[in-house]
């Protein structure tokens, strides 16, 4: 195991899972004063507050022998207690008995308290329009409430956004959560050991919910997802999509009629025992979702990251830099400090450029800049390319494409765009035409619109900060 798995192991089985140091170290399997040490680099002084569950049931503890063997009847009675639990410690002592020891195996039913657990699974659908998609669902154990989301990918950054938009849709986590061992969350399971990625322990640990991985081919453990997903799988293949979003609007309004159907078990609706969960109170502040990959910048200043390359500036070339993989953008960060932004592309095998990022590569020799400027001007958008192949010779298309790179800097792409468009429909492909169309001067003093008044074209303007550049692209 390695460090950071190491600790974020620690912490969690600390904070959320209340165990003390010498249990940490028998799960754990490392030195009790290493568990110390970690603790106290760890803020153990502020655990997380989970909010109370007002019932108790005994196959929680059950549950929680079958994870903790070595667990002590105090702890059982604190955990209890979270949950509402108004006995005696004597009862807990006496219960609790049969269960201790490392031999120990049980059998019970699945049933659950309100807020106890919710099942969550990945499944992929595939469109002859939309390709492949990943569903996302998340199923409350108790009130069988369920919600979820489509993406185009399954991976560690959408598997946060799947959680968060959940828990904003129900209200929050609950108490414990079940995984069919995916890879995002567990990287390696076992009979001897556990292994969750630490930086979904992170995660749990943040909004307080333990993490409960399914025994290996052990399925059958997380049945009400299972059969959610059964259920899901029958509606998609009776409909129709556009677009991603189109899937996502379908999917929630069948999602809101599931919901609202009497269940078979309970005899109420989904909807109806929502308001019965006890789940966690989620944090103000919202855990990014993003995945943090290593890359290094090529010769020509660019990232690759899942088969694409994204620029970044010039002077990053070579150099080790963090690519902050969003679900709908993505940061390239280098010393700390954010160098790039660029909107995420699900396509395969494309470049996607700013070309003020080459501004530096443009200072080498003028011809170079030249070129370079045309080329990423005519790449750019197919309106500027129209607008450049009608200039009359190859010296006048590479003076439109030197102002339009130049306007890029103080104009809005989209500004520039609609200003290239509306003068290829008038098949009018001067420059004094676009600076006169944005406003700009353009005359000499011997022309007759040129102001008496000198000081009317000293004009302030507040520059365009790049960033608002990099969202456009």
């Amino acid at each position: 195991m390695d460090e950071d798995a190491l600790i974020s192991g620690v912490l969690h089985l600390r904070q959320v899972e209340k165990l003390s140091q010498q249990q940490i170290a028998d799960t754990l399997g490392i030195g009790r004063k290493k568990v110390g040490r970690i603790l106290k680099g760890g803020d153990d002084s502020k655990p997380i507050v989970r909010k109370s569950i007002l019932d108790k049931h005994v196959h929680l503890i059950v549950e929680w022998y079958k994870q903790y063997p070595r667990l002590k009847a105090i702890q059982v009675y604190e955990r209890l207690k979270s949950y509402g639990y108004q006995g005696s410690y004597a009862s807990v002592i006496r219960l609790s008995l049969e269960y201790r020891g490392p031999k120990t195996e049980a059998y019970h039913a699945l049933t659950f308290l309100p807020g106890q657990e919710a099942q969550v699974d990945w499944f992929s659908f595939k469109h002859e329009r939309l390709g492949a998609v990943a569903g996302f669902v998340y199923v409350l154990s108790y009130s069988r409430y369920a919600w979820g989301i489509f993406y185009p990918k399954a991976t560690f950054e959408f598997l946060l956004a799947g959680h968060l938009e959940c828990f904003k849709h129900i209200g929050g986590p609950a108490h414990c959560h079940r995984y069919d061992n995916m890879r995002s969350v567990v990287l390696k399971h076992t009979a001897q050991e556990i292994i969750y990625n630490p930086q979904f322990l992170d995660f749990a640990r943040f909004y307080g919910f333990s993490i409960h991985a399914c025994d290996i081919n052990s399925g059958n453990e997380k049945g009400r997802v299972e059969r959610l997903i059964r259920d899901i799988r029958v509606f998609l293949y009776g409909e129709t999509f556009n677009d991603l979003g189109d899937l996502n609007r379908k999917f929630h309004l069948w999602l809101g009629k599931r919901n609202n159907s009497v269940h078979r078990s309970t005899g109420k609706t989904p909807k109806e025992l929502l308001a019965h969960e006890r789940l966690i109170r989620a944090p103000e502040n919202v855990y990014p979702a993003r995945r943090i990959i290593q890359a290094r910048v090529s010769k020509t200043a660019l990232v690759e990251f899942e088969t694409n390359k994204y620029s970044v500036p010039a002077s990053c070339a070579g150099r080790r830099v963090e690519i902050l993989a969003h679900p709908e953008r993505i940061e390239i960060c280098l010393a700390g400090g954010t160098v790039a932004r660029h909107k995420r592309r699900f396509s395969e095998k494309q470049t996607i450029q700013n070309p003020l990022h080459a501004e530096k590569l443009l200072e080498w020799t003028p011809q170079f800049k030249s070129q370079r400027i045309l080329e990423l001007i005519s790449r750019m958008d197919g309106v500027f390319n129209y607008f450049l192949t009608h200039q009359e010779d190859d010296a006048d298309r590479a003076k439109a494409a030197h102002q339009l790179f130049t306007l890029l800097k103080s104009h809005s792409k989209v500004m520039l765009i609609s200003a290239v468009k509306e003068l290829n429909s008038m098949r009018c492909f001067k420059l004094k035409a676009l600076l006169s169309l944005l406003n700009l001067p353009g005359p000499k003093r011997g022309d007759p619109l040129w102001p008496q008044n000198k000081d009317l074209l000293n004009l302030n303007h507040e520059e365009r900060n790049l960033t608002d550049y990099d969202e456009l692209t």
